[in-house]
């Protein structure tokens, strides 16, 4: 009879070192869960931050992108003022001329 004894004292000890297992078992999924948690919450941290950042940097671009058409508008403008006024010296001296030889031609060769 005694090993029908140790028998179910051996089964005892199983079923209790069973149940153990299941609980740390239990506990570590849990714990697993919790690191899972914090690691998900830090990722999107990170993600936030990394976006915030990336939109700082695209407005940064964009207002250097801004400065830059500003100073080649600026040039454009004064080439191309200054472009018209060239033109405009030119077509003043071409106009005198064109009037001295329209004189000189309505005088004839005598005149």
């Amino acid at each position: 009879m005694r090993s029908a004894g140790a028998g179910r004292e051996t089964l005892e000890r199983l079923r209790g070192d069973e149940a153990d297992l299941e609980q740390l078992v239990s506990a570590a999924r849990e714990g697993a869960a919790t690191i899972v948690e914090g690691a998900r919450r830090e990722a999107e941290g990170i993600a936030a931050r990394i976006r915030v950042e990336a939109e700082r940097e695209v407005e940064r671009l964009r207002a250097g992108v801004a400065e830059e058409i500003d100073r080649a508008l600026v040039a454009a403008r004064e080439a191309t003022a200054s472009r018209a006024a060239e033109l405009r010296r030119r077509a003043e001296a071409n106009h005198e001329r064109a009037a001295a030889r329209a004189i000189a031609a309505a005088l004839g060769p005598h005149g």
